[in-house]
């Protein structure tokens, strides 16, 4: 059995684990990062990035690539079944607070592969397809099993951070309680291709149901999310079309394609601690929230980086 040694071992490469991966190694720390995933991400998923995090990216040297890469946010509509009922302008939203005093949407998989690309300039590359199995600690460290290919390999590290999302691996390891609980609605994910133009975020209410569409790509995709009308609701499973119209007929856009489409019941939970002895959790492996404000990634990535500091 292959056996190795490093400062820290970093399960999960979504945006915590690179942009821990990214302050350590700014520090000079050894480390590796694996994930069981073959690669990035392919869907954009979480979308909103706060100031706090371009002012983190700023310090790391990689905030004008974030910046070139994303949408800013001008806008706030609220529409109802009457029209748009106010406004509210984003574009500087904040001043005086933040260089960053905007909303701003990038999608995930772009963010990923932003941070990825940053970390192998830095001579770090994730090791891909590469499970996380189990772990022991004593006062010197922590060992480590992960397979890959079919093969083991023991770990020895000073420090393991489980970053690897609500079912973290690492987070079970370490025998943590996770209460919360979950939301009553079924809410739906999508992006799409419209045909007619949309311009900052929109949120969309009647007496029956509520969406938000948000611009997320410079190639004119716009996100969709919402709540499952109540008629399917309690449906296993729910496809695109069986919710267009009520979908266009609430948020006023007219769908040529649907990218990508889910459906997802909301969480929230807290984990009882976020580390024992020498493993830490971060991200989503210690904390999940509703979608709104783009407060999980975001809080993710600021405990990434009071970890890494």
């Amino acid at each position: 059995m292959k056996t190795s040694e490093t400062e820290v071992l970093i399960v999960g490469a979504g945006p915590t684990g690179l942009v821990l991966a990214l302050w350590l190694k700014r520090l000079g720390i050894d480390l590796r990062i694996i994930d069981k995933a073959p690669g990035p991400g392919e869907t954009s998923r979480a979308i909103a990035v706060q100031a706090r995090t371009l002012e983190f990216y700023r310090q790391l040297g990689i905030v004008d690539d974030a910046l070139a890469a994303g949408i800013r946010v001008e806008r706030l509509a609220v529409r109802t079944p009457s029209g748009i009922a106010a406004t509210l302008k984003l574009g500087d939203f904040g001043a005086g607070l933040s260089r960053y005093a905007f909303a701003f949407a990038l999608p995930q998989d772009i963010h990923e592969r932003i941070l990825i690309g940053h970390l192998e300039k830095m001579g770090v590359a994730v090791e891909r397809r590469a499970e996380f199995v189990t772990f022991k600690q004593d006062a010197s460290g922590v060992t480590a099993t992960v397979t890959k290919d079919g093969t083991s390999e023991v770990i020895r590290a000073a420090y393991l951070c489980g970053a690897d999302g609500a079912s973290s691996t690492v987070r079970h390891g370490m025998k943590l309680g996770f209460p919360g609980g979950t939301y009553e609605q079924s809410f739906y994910v999508a992006d799409v291709a419209v045909e007619n133009a949309c311009s900052g975020l929109n949120v969309c209410l009647d007496t029956h149901g509520f969406a938000i569409v948000l611009p997320v790509r410079q190639s004119g995709s716009v996100r969709l999310i919402g709540i499952v009308p109540g008629s399917h609701a309690a449906e296993e499973t729910v496809r695109f079309e069986a919710i267009r119209a009520e979908v266009e007929r609430l948020t006023g856009v007219v769908v040529k394609a649907a990218n990508w489409f889910s459906t997802y019941r909301l969480h929230h939970r807290v984990a009882e601690h976020f580390c024992v002895g020498r493993v830490f959790i971060a991200g989503d492996a210690g904390h999940i929230h509703s979608p709104a404000g783009g407060q999980g990634m975001n809080t993710g990535i600021g405990d990434a980086v009071n970890l890494g500091g």
